[in-house]
């Protein structure tokens, strides 16, 4: 009855060792018809025995060997990784890599450094529809993560405010240049403007007593009149003299304050585009701005 129990014990344990090693060789892929296929690459960082292989996010294989390479010419090393890729997928239809096949390394990860090698297939297969072999090498390329990728975005960003500051700079320039033309013209047509107005007033009391001696000669009312109406039309123009003056001189100081608002608009983004170049984390968390500037400096 012993010999019995011990028979069914012994034949339950070496019956749960071959599923224990019947579910190894499932999962471990043993058994799998692979072939193998060479990878060149520049650089081996995060690349290692068992690194995962995948097409289209579907694991088909694993790398087995990385193998550095000199260049006997240029003396320049790069790597070639040994892939062992399946047959066949797991529904039992073939995997054939077809002519044209390139592979992306990337970083699945970012807390990782571990790295993933995804098989691109050609978009179009040729007539001759030519597979890959055993032994065939194909090249790759490194896809940079999403820090670069941001640090690219930051880098465009500085590059369109740099365009804009050169912008602003020579917005600034020319209003400097009108500003200093309106003031050089203001300071040649003053006097001019003032010898003018001096002759009309001078004109105007002629004309006054010109229009005194008709009325007491008797001279026709409506020669009276129209010089009367000349009188009022000297009157508005002298009027008119004086306002433009008023106005030149109320513009000046808003064209004044324009060149300064701009100078301070230039100085703010002088200082976010030095921040940007330096950091390009800043476009997340923000950039202090500078403090206004109190000197009062001309621009």
């Amino acid at each position: 009855m012993e010999t019995r129990q011990d028979f069914y014990v012994g034949l339950l344990i070496v019956g749960a060792i071959a599923l224990v090693v019947g579910a190894l060789i499932a999962t471990s892929g043993w058994g799998e018809r692979r072939y193998a296929v060479y990878l060149r690459v520049a650089s081996a960082d995060g690349i290692s025995q068992d690194t995962r292989v995948s097409v289209q996010g579907l694991a088909v294989g694993r790398v087995t060997t990385v193998s550095p390479r000199v260049d006997s010419a240029t003396r320049r090393i790069s790597f070639v990784a040994q892939m062992s890729i399946k047959e066949r997928f797991s529904d039992g239809s073939n995997l054939r890599l077809p002519i044209g096949t390139r592979a992306e390394i990337i970083q699945p990860s970012q807390i990782s450094p571990a790295m993933e090698v995804q098989l691109i297939l050609p978009d179009t297969l040729g007539r001759a529809r030519v597979y890959l072999e055993a032994g065939d090498t194909i090249d790759s390329r490194r896809k940079g993560g999403a820090l670069e990728a941001f640090a690219q975005v930051a880098s465009d960003i500085s590059d369109d405010l740099k365009n804009a500051l050169r912008q602003t700079t020579r917005t600034l320039v020319r209003v400097q240049s009108t500003v200093t033309e309106t003031e050089r013209t203001l300071r040649e047509v003053s006097p001019s403007v003032e010898r003018t107005l001096g002759s009309v007033a001078s004109t105007m009391g002629r004309v006054d007593s010109i229009i005194e001696r008709l009325h007491r000669g008797g001279f026709a009312d409506s020669l009276a009149a129209t010089l009367a109406a000349t009188n009022r039309l000297l009157l508005r123009f002298d009027t008119l003299a004086r306002d433009a003056t008023s106005l030149t001189r109320e513009n000046r100081a808003d064209l004044r304050t324009a060149v300064v608002n701009l100078t301070e608009a230039s100085r703010q983004l002088n200082h976010f585009v030095d921040q940007m170049s330096r950091r390009p984390y800043r476009a997340l968390t923000g950039v202090k701005p500078l403090p206004r500037d109190s000197t009062g400096a001309k621009p």
